[in-house]
């Protein structure tokens, strides 16, 4: 997924085996399970817990020009934005390494609507093994 792509690219958090999830290109190749890992680690990287911090809204445009969004090093920006060198992630924290500019658009096409699918995916998978957990306890007499 992008946005798993961008914040991983933001932060350290190199865990290995997010590489799969962050391959964006090939992400219908993604298993059951990796499918489900993907959304978790998604909600666990909320952009409204990042923003502000590590990924700042551009409206104008001044930022991003053309782009949706564009990434910074550090020290391109520490003197126009109040930058932090690191940020508690999910329950851990991260050493920041660059930040990222972003226009609305961005947030809703690389995150809001690939978790409303994921969403979408992951409760379809919840109720096919509940259905699969009912039949196995069936007994017919």
């Amino acid at each position: 997924m992008y946005y798993l792509d961008c914040v991983c690219t933001l932060i350290e958090y190199d865990e290995s085996n997010l590489n799969r999830l962050r391959d964006f290109g090939n992400y219908d190749d993604l298993t059951g399970i990796e499918v489900r890992l993907l959304y978790h680690t998604c909600v666990a990287l909320d952009p409204d817990d990042l923003i502000g911090k590590i990924m700042f809204e551009d409206r104008d445009g001044k930022m991003c020009g053309k782009s949706l969004n564009r990434m910074y090093d550090l020290g391109e920006v520490q003197r126009s934005l109040l930058v932090v060198n690191s940020i508690a992630v999910a329950g851990r924290t991260r050493r920041v390494k660059k930040i990222m500019a972003y226009k609305p658009r961005w947030l809703y096409q690389y995150y809001t609507e690939p978790i409303a699918q994921l969403t979408a995916i992951y409760e379809r998978q919840r109720q096919q093994q509940a259905v699969r957990e009912l039949l196995n306890t069936c007994t017919i007499s």
